[in-house]
C-alpha cells in the first residue's frame, strides 16, 4: 500500500480535503469508537450532515445526552454558574488581600 506523501499530487489533494469542509460550513474530525458503535456514529454523522428536517431532531434529542463543554471565558462560565443549580446560592468569590503566611523551607 502506497503512503499518501508518495502518491502524485497527495499534498494538494490533503490540503483540498481539509479546506473543503471549512468552505461549506463543515469540520472534519476524528474519533475514535468501539468497533461495535461505528455504523452507530456514522449513520448519527450523516443524519447531522443532511439538510433534511431529521438533522434538527437527531441535534435535539442528542443536546440533552451529551454533557455542555467546559466554560473557556469568563462570561461562558458565568452563564453556566447562573443556568446551574448554585444560582439560588449567595456565593462570594473574592479573594483574600491578605499576604498570606511565610513558610520555613529548611
Amino acid at each position: 500500500m502506497e503512503k499518501p506523501s508518495e502518491k502524485p499530487n497527495s499534498r494538494k489533494w490533503v490540503e483540498q480535503q481539509v479546506a473543503k469542509p471549512v468552505n461549506t460550513g463543515m469540520r472534519t474530525i476524528e474519533v475514535t469508537v468501539p468497533e461495535q458503535d461505528e455504523a452507530l456514529i456514522r449513520a448519527v454523522a450523516a443524519a447531522l450532515c443532511s439538510a433534511e428536517p431529521k438533522a434538527v431532531s437527531v441535534r435535539e434529542m442528542l443536546k440533552p445526552l451529551v454533557p455542555r463543554a467546559q466554560a473557556r471565558t469568563g462570561d461562558e462560565l458565568v452563564a453556566f454558574l447562573r443556568a446551574s443549580p448554585v444560582a439560588e446560592f449567595d456565593l462570594n468569590f473574592e479573594r483574600d488581600a491578605s499576604a498570606g503566611r511565610s513558610v520555613d523551607f529548611d
